[in-house]
């Protein structure tokens, strides 16, 4: 008899069963939501609440890792993780909780893994000597460190964090919780102590405080064999919460007055800057208001066609690049307009301008309510699209519950019916929306911050921390900097105790045949007897005309249907290649005049995209690799099959190609490059590729962010010029090479065999070409390397970013360069033993507080493994750890253990089954494998089983 019992069960509009269950011992409650699915995944959430800038809620996510009363040891939890086919764990900080996450191929190794890591939650070792290397310390130099301390500083000081931290101080009274920075100011960080943190998990870490929240497909009775046992254990230690955070807390005071300010951040680009608008919303459990609001949100702001977008982004000389409405849950949301990259000498003038916008609508404009149907519309099958694509829809709504919903599990119920409250709304009237738009917008009062780069402050943040860095080292003196260092290796062999071997092999691996995976079945429209299933029978019968074009169909259970078009960009000239950035911004949003004779202007294009598709995209590649591709794509609903591929057949052959069009395209992309050299990674990279890839040939080198910088502007000055017939015809002939037949692939996944005719509609709604004498074959990204590229080594730049205070690297060796390489089996358990959570990188570089984290990654496409380094105080000295390692396992100082290497077979296994993870992606991974890879249909599935066999 289990002590759990059913709170809650909830039948949804999707065929997916949501439970929520509690501990009549302990009160530890349980949501399953159950659903097909080769991943589980567990979101393990306490509700926390801060009054101050500590960072306690954020040092205890970091510290719970490092060792439980019933495994005290530092990464066991992760290193069992390995081999319960997960690669690691992780956690993130929000301002009112803390969720603590797993993802694993299968049930097996999640069920395994679970009692474990609930321990570890509630019961963590929380020691001196993992306080002092995890959050932080000071080393013999007399720098700050730490792994809380270098992920802070990595983000303390940017545009968006010290935006939004003062629009928390603004909106929120002294001693409210949502006033506060969770992860922890550096100067708190500095003076924080291991016993506050103690002390702040025993107040919120109780076991009546905890939900599991599990997503996937887990039989009731052997979840509740696996927590039994562990409830009865909780219950010995007889905890419970006596202030629930937040909902106990006092209510959320209304703004007395609107507050204009402006936030500068560090920058030398002073050019483009930011605004966030803020007000306060509804109260957390008015859910057909919250659901109206973001209706509302998505018709003001979400496309091209929307008003805002039409008003402020889709002009001649664009205020801003994008703009993002959300509603932030709390016991009373908050409304959180964001406009980027804003030209800093418009902020404050843009300010006004949305608010005068909103007057307009409310006094004379009105609401198109024809377009307010279709985003109505078009919310439901974005849900629908939600749910088969993604585990994370419900367990958002589940956190939402935990921490501010009604215990009974009515809240959650409310929660999830999101079909019936568009119902709802779509029988609002014009005055109503109205009426929201005044209620919550021009009534309300607001809080706007204007965030603007400042050279001069960045120069001012350098010198004070020099400067602090110096007096710090004169005020400890070289003898205390010397007991510093001593402590700090004191702290590191403390918590680098070896986890027992017998923990680590006593845990089981699960069995690779436990996994669900999920069925795609392959046909071609040509398919010269590859393919004898169903799904090519079923094409076969449907027409005897011969289709002229490459096209494969990936069946899959599906309520949708995506057409992709893969066209290989080869034969496009030096000249014309830089174009390839604004062609593909442009695409699904230039004029079109139709073979009938009838002209639609860009914004009636994308009103009508926006009526019949639920989603569309352009992409250079897929997935950062085949580059030399670009990708357009199409999502629909099944019913609307012919309708995507008319639409790919206008938007390839028939767009007209405008000056003033052309000229929005290349400012928004301009104009979003300062943001983009603020991210370190981003600038890392984007310097790795120009140093790898040719100048003239590579889409890579070509569309990458600092080539686009400087040849942006002169088309810019082009098209406002007498160039711009110039620039138009480029376009043009652009396009007419682009879509030679020879360089074009098709991709249909979805249900094909609920498909009317699959095959034979494209003879009749897509162009009618004469059938390539053979395909352009498909190029990989190591065909267009540069000599360093092929042969990298003895080279190195160093990039200069004032606008953050961490350091990234990048590095670059010669990897394997066929997919069937003997080598990848290997190379890729190697990578994950290395660089595993709790593994070699993670213990002398993580472990130490070098970095935030790393990455090894093996890329067969571009023929290079790449070793990363990110958000680190040094990134030089991480390096030096990483290469001691490599070092150290070559020369056999270091070995390697059975369990680890059991343990990276594992991580390794789930890698190549999370590609696969859902069905969209399952389908995506069929054309990827056996069309751009040229390998076999089981390739994934060979390989895993190489793998086990290393």
């Amino acid at each position: 008899m289990t002590n759990f019992e059913v709170i809650k069960s909830i039948e949804t509009d999707f065929d997916i069963k949501i439970t929520k269950f509690k501990s009549k011992v302990t009160g530890l409650t349980v949501i399953l939501v159950d659903r097909q699915a080769p991943l589980v995944d567990g979101y393990f959430t306490i509700a926390t609440e801060a009054t101050d800038d500590d960072g306690c809620p954020h040092t205890l996510e970091h510290l719970v890792f490092l060792g439980s009363e019933l495994f005290p040891y530092k990464g066991v939890l992760d290193l069992l993780a390995n081999r319960a086919f997960a690669n690691g764990t992780n956690a993130w900080t929000a301002t009112d909780h803390t969720c603590y996450t797993i993802q694993t191929a299968g049930s097996q190794g999640f069920l395994n893994l679970l009692p474990i890591y609930v321990d570890h939650i509630l019961y963590p070792t929380l020691t001196d000597s993992g306080c002092y290397t995890e959050v932080h310390h000071i080393n013999g130099k007399g720098e700050d460190a730490g792994v809380v301390y270098s992920e802070m500083q990595g983000r303390e000081n940017s545009g968006e964090s010290r935006v939004y931290l003062r629009y928390q101080r603004l909106m929120y009274p002294e001693g409210c919780g949502y006033r506060s920075e969770t992860g922890g100011l550096m100067e708190n960080l500095r003076v924080l102590n291991v016993e506050t943190i103690r002390q702040y998990h025993r107040d919120y870490y109780k076991p009546d405080n905890l939900c599991l929240i599990i997503t996937g497909k887990i039989l009731h009775d052997e979840l509740f064999k696996t927590l039994d046992p562990l409830d009865e254990r909780i219950s010995r230690k007889k905890s419970q919460i006596h202030k629930r955070p937040f909902v106990d807390s006092a209510p959320i005071p209304l703004l007395e007055k609107s507050i204009q300010e402006v936030v500068e951040f560090p920058d030398e680009d002073e050019s483009m800057g930011q605004i966030v608008i803020a007000w306060l919303g509804p109260l957390i459990d008015e859910f057909l208001e919250i659901n109206a609001l973001e209706v509302l949100h998505t018709y003001l702001s979400d496309s091209a066609a929307s008003v805002l977008q039409k008003e402020f982004v889709e002009i001649k000389d664009p205020l801003c690049t994008d703009i993002y409405i959300m509603i932030e849950p709390q016991t009373r949301t908050a409304i959180l307009a964001t406009f980027s990259n804003v030209p800093t000498e418009e902020l404050e003038e843009l300010a006004n301008k949305v608010l005068q916008k909103f007057t307009r609508i409310v006094e004379s404009e009105g609401i198109d309510m024809d377009r307010m149907k279709t985003v109505i519309q078009l919310a439901k099958l974005r849900i629908l699209d939600k749910i088969e694509t993604s585990s994370s829809y419900f367990s958002d709504a589940s956190i939402v519950d935990h921490v501010y919903g009604k215990r009974t599990g009515e809240d959650l119920e409310r929660a999830t019916k999101d079909l019936k409250y568009y119902d709802q709304l779509s029988e609002f009237t014009e005055q109503q929306w109205i009426q929201y738009l005044k209620k919550y917008h021009l009534d309300n009062h607001h809080i706007t911050l204007l965030g603007k780069p400042s050279a001069e402050f960045a120069e001012k943040l350098s010198k004070q921390e020099e400067n602090r860095i110096e007096k710090q080292r004169e005020t400890l003196g070289k003898e205390k900097l010397n007991e510093l260092e001593t402590r700090l290796e004191e702290a590191k062999k403390l918590n680098d105790v070896p986890v027992p071997s017998n923990i680590i092999e006593d845990f089981p691996i699960p069995n690779v045949d436990s996994i669900p995976f999920i069925n795609v079945i392959t046909g071609r429209n040509k398919s010269e007897g590859k393919f004898k299933n169903p799904v090519q029978k079923y094409l076969d019968h449907d027409s005897k005309i011969d289709i002229p074009y490459f096209i494969q169909y990936d069946h899959i259970n599906s309520a949708f249907v995506t057409i992709s078009l893969y066209i290989i960009t080869t034969n496009i000239p030096f000249e014309l290649r830089p174009y390839i950035n604004m062609y593909l911004g442009s695409f699904y949003s230039l004029p079109l005049n139709l073979p009938d004779g009838t002209k639609l202007t860009f914004e009636q294009v994308v009103s009508q995209l926006n009526k019949d598709t639920v989603k569309y995209d352009s992409s250079l590649g897929y997935n950062g690799n085949f580059q030399q591709i670009v990708d357009f794509s199409i999502k629909v609903e099944a019913s609307k099959y012919v309708k995507a591929i008319q639409w790919l057949n206008y938007l390839l052959w028939h767009t007209e190609f405008t000056a003033e069009r052309l000229k929005i395209v290349a400012s928004k992309i301009l104009n979003e490059i300062p943001e983009a050299k603020r991210d370190g990674y981003d600038m890392t990279s984007t310097v790795m590729q120009l140093i790898n890839f040719d100048e003239k040939l590579s889409n890579t080198y070509l569309s990458s962010t600092l080539y686009q910088e400087k040849f942006l502007p002169n088309v810019i000055k082009e098209l406002k010029g007498n160039g711009a017939n110039q620039v138009i015809q480029r376009f043009y002939q652009f396009r007419e090479l682009l879509t030679k037949p020879e360089n074009l692939r098709i991709h249909v996944y979805g249900n094909i065999l609920k498909l009317a005719n699959p095959k034979s509609v494209w003879n009749e709604h897509f162009k009618i070409i004469e059938a390539p004498k053979s395909l352009t074959p498909v190029p990989l990204s190591q065909q267009f390397l540069t000599e360093f590229g092929r042969n990298p080594g003895n080279q190195g730049f160093i990039v200069k970013l004032p606008a953050i205070e961490s350091t990234f690297s990048m590095h670059t060796a010669e990897g394997p360069s066929s997919f069937d390489s003997p080598d990848l089996a290997s190379l890729l358990v190697l990578c994950e033993l290395l660089q595993a959570t709790e593994g070699l990188f993670w213990k002398l570089i993580r472990g130490q507080g070098l970095a935030y984290s790393t990455n090894l990654k093996v890329d067969v496409e571009y023929g290079h493994i790449y070793f990363d380094i990110y958000k680190s105080p040094d990134a030089f000295k991480a390096y030096e750890q990483a290469r001691k390692a490599v070092f150290g396992l070559a020369d056999k100082k270091i070995e390697f253990d059975k369990a680890g290497f059991e343990g990276a077979k594992s991580g390794v296994i789930y890698s190549l089954v999370r590609k696969e993870g859902n069905i969209s992606k399952a389908a995506i991974e069929s054309f990827v494998v056996q069309v751009l890879k040229d390998m076999d249909a089981e390739y994934n599935k060979n390989l895993l089983a190489k793998v086990q066999v290393k």
